[in-house]
């Protein structure tokens, strides 16, 4: 028997599927989607069978082992894994990279044994261990050269071994056997009475039931405890309690409930267009309900970690088997959630995109909260839109995807209006509860005035007032860091990332300076590198200076900050979210991570600090995420009680944030006008081509050759470029990009970049995507 296999390795030109002979052993339990380790290029790989067939002529190693009892990869998943290789033309592995999860890729070391040791020098003989092995990274270079010198010599034996990156977590247990012998058991009887023999104890409850240490190791000693390993889940602390709201729908929540009902069983995409705080949850949670009495799953995908606490409270404290899955978890923690879903004990998964691939076996809906997010999308990597990948996998399963959000896409809604998703609708918020008033406030006007400071007269007043009520307030301020960057007033040198070329921003509290794109820090340094002066001063405003000026304008009230650099530890999301929810902070200041599906009755004024910020984004898309993002961190305000929004600007003439105080219909009719004479989604597929390469007028000279090459494929696309990206150099490579408009792509384009791609030329597609 005969494997095709694809192994691990990301590069193009082994982009393809190799042959290897099935042992004997394995013929009875092999199966196409199984993980594999196979010889390759003098080192084992983890590989995943593709098919399986009686002859080759290429075969020739035999496969080493195989890993999995189950396949891994389900039909369905093979479905998946060959549309992202239709739509990013990425290598077979990098795709199987991101679809299986990482806790079960492998890693690799080298075992290197002692055979004599008399050769071997005094430095690399100190490195082995008492019994004379040294175990090492794969990629650890360091000790090469002595490694396949001593082996010449055949002083050492080096074998190369794997293991899974996230192992179970196993724990020691006894167990009581009354089939001793031990003659003496007659001392220790009346603790043994305590314990049932078909049960397990771990070590502290015997201690607990009153056995010593001693008495431990005794009873084992004899054989009346006889001891094992056990493989135990690892918990997902939360800190909120296990309450749900009793909520009876409003008539008109009834009414889009039973319009879902009908959707049941068959494959329908539904838009759930409700204003913000008109109860969409409540509705997901009675779709919910309906498949667990079914006995199906459900899979709940949000955009943000923000979002998972107040989602996993109301879920966990109405339904049993609730799994979450995201990047801030444990890696142990993801693989118990994956391995519930292989093991089918999982009714709910909720999760941020990358859930998206998770395993069902029985799936009967998949609902998508603030489905508008651009968090839906993976850029790096292997692009993928999760979105798009879960209409796959509900056609696959013929169940409904719902789309809940206050703000759709300005295409999406372009395509439920054409027919293309069943529109469903709610236009108020329950019980009367009224939206909140909305004012704009040119800073301009505040400077006339003599009003230096980041806070308008009105909104300083607004805030004071909350104070005095002990309501809460909530403040949008859409930078990192202290200050953008950091310049010497004397030669006006700005401190740069060495590798992306990008000014560094400020961190005042760490002392640092940071890139936001590649990860790179440096400590902050106050004397210049350029011309040796004094005179550094940080350049405009972050959210910590934001931080710094409210606690000297209001010194008494209780201030939480929430940005990517305060939620970097694990558990964080949920802290700050239950630290505000529980009213211990009269004010929460935050980055976009806090505009989105978050409820706090408290909250009565939500403020947007320089909202005209958020146009200056070069894309086609920034009114649109402008829009949606004042729309929903407004939406934030008086959901209990009144609520108001103030949003401050100094251009504020533009219609994304006029329409913040009207209607998303207001807003569609503006952007839906735009989008069709520019000819851009939905009225042409826009994609982009990135080029990066380490020499720039090459990178450019290659990137225009494509051009014109994609240009002679015919009339049916347009292609604009390339010029240098928003980004313009990462990682040490200048970045260029083109743009391409299309109704259809010509799979020719792909072939066209496959030529093209060198070792100094690196060429990635992005479909439906710009490039920053």
């Amino acid at each position: 028997m005969i494997a095709s296999v694809v192994v691990d390795i990301k590069h193009m030109g082994l982009n393809r599927q190799f042959d290897y002979i099935v042992p004997t052993e394995f013929e009875e339990i092999i199966k196409r989607g199984m993980r594999v380790v196979v010889p390759f290029g003098g080192q084992l790989r983890l590989g995943y069978v593709i098919s399986l067939f009686e002859h080759s002529d290429k075969a020739k190693k035999p496969i080493e082992d195989v890993l999995d009892i189950v396949p891994t990869i389900s039909e369905e998943t093979f479905m998946l894994i060959d549309y992202l290789y239709q739509m990013t033309h990425q290598t077979y592995a990098s795709i199987f990279e991101t679809v299986v999860p990482s806790q079960i890729h492998l890693k690799y070391h080298k075992l290197i044994k002692l055979i004599n040791p008399d050769i071997v020098d005094d430095e690399f003989r100190s490195l082995f261990n008492q019994k004379d092995e040294l175990k090492i990274a794969k990629n650890n270079q360091s000790y090469d050269y002595k490694i396949r010198k001593y082996m010449s010599l055949e002083a050492i034996e080096v074998k190369q071994l794997y293991e899974q990156k996230t192992k179970d977590k196993m724990i020691k247990t006894y167990q009581y056997d009354m089939n001793h012998d031990y003659p003496r058991i007659a001392r220790y009887q009346d603790l043994l009475d305590q314990l049932d023999p078909n049960k397990s104890y771990i070590k502290q409850e015997l201690l607990d039931f009153g056995f010593s240490e001693s008495n431990i190791a005794t009873l084992k000693k004899y054989n009346v405890f006889i001891d094992k390993e056990e493989k135990v889940d690892r918990e997902i602390s939360h800190i909120f309690d296990l309450k749900d709201k009793q909520i009876t729908l409003t008539s008109d929540q009834a009414k889009v409930y039973e319009d879902i009902k009908k959707s049941y069983h068959t494959y329908q995409k539904i838009l759930l267009k409700g204003v913000t705080g008109s109860g969409k949850t409540e509705i997901y949670l009675n779709v919910i309900e309906d498949m667990i009495k079914k006995g199906k799953q459900v899979l709940v995908l949000v955009p943000e970690i923000t979002l998972i606490a107040p989602m996993a409270q109301r879920l966990k404290s109405r339904f049993d088997h609730v799994d979450i899955y995201h990047s801030a978890l444990s890696q142990g923690e993801r693989l118990d959630s994956y391995m519930h879903m292989k093991e089918g004990t999982t009714q709910i998964v909720l999760g941020t995109r990358s859930s998206v691939f998770l395993p069902f076996y029985d799936l009967g809906a998949i609902i998508i909260d603030e489905s508008h997010d651009q968090s839906y999308v993976q850029t790096d990597h292997v692009y993928y839109d999760a979105i798009e990948v879960s209409k796959l996998r509900a056609h696959y399963h013929n169940i409904p995807l719902i789309l809940g959000s206050a703000t759709p896409l300005v295409s999406r809604y372009y395509e439920a209006l054409q027919g293309d998703y069943e529109l469903l609708r709610l236009d108020e918020r329950p019980f009367g509860i009224k939206q909140p008033e909305l004012s704009l406030i040119d800073m301009r006007e505040e400077l006339k005035h003599g009003n230096t400071s980041m806070f308008s007269k009105k909104l300083q007043e607004a805030i004071k007032l909350r104070l005095s009520r002990g309501e809460q307030t909530m403040i949008l301020f859409n930078r990192k860091g202290y200050a953008p960057f950091v310049m010497c007033r004397t030669c006006g040198h700005v401190p740069t990332c060495p590798t992306c070329g990008i000014s560094l921003t400020y961190y005042k509290k760490d002392k640092m300076l940071k890139c936001h794109y590649c990860g790179h820090e440096e400590s902050f340094d106050d004397t210049c590198h350029a011309c040796g002066s004094k005179a550094i001063k940080e350049v405009g405003a972050g959210i910590e200076l934001v931080e710094s000026i409210l606690k000297k304008t209001f010194p008494t009230a209780r201030i939480l900050r929430m940005d990517a650099n305060m939620t970097k530890t694990k558990g964080s999301h949920e802290i700050l979210w239950h630290e505000f929810k529980e009213e211990k902070a009269d004010i929460l200041l935050g980055t976009q991570m806090i505009a989105k599906g978050l409820d706090f009755p408290k909250v009565t004024l939500v403020a947007v600090l320089m909202a005209d910020l958020l146009l200056r984004i070069p894309s086609y898309m920034a009114a649109e995420q402008a829009y949606t993002l004042l729309s929903q961190v407004s939406g934030r305000s008086g959901r209990l009680l009144p609520g108001e929004v103030m949003i401050q600007g100094y251009e504020l003439d533009h219609y994304a944030i006029k329409s913040a105080a009207k209607s998303y219909e207001d807003f569609y009719k503006e952007a839906i006008y735009d989008r069709k004479i520019s000819r851009y989604e939905p009225f042409m597929h826009i994609a982009q081509i990135l080029f990066e390469g380490h020499a720039y007028l090459k990178t450019y000279q290659e990137a225009y050759k494509l051009k014109k090459n994609i240009e002679k494929l015919g009339q049916n696309i347009t292609i604009l470029g390339p010029i240098p990206a928003y980004i313009k150099k990462h990682q040490d490579r200048y970045r260029f990009v083109a743009t391409i408009k299309y109704h259809e792509i010509d799979s020719k384009i792909f072939d066209l970049i496959d030529q093209s791609q060198s070792k100094d030329l690196y060429i990635k597609f992005y479909p439906n995507q710009e490039i920053l």
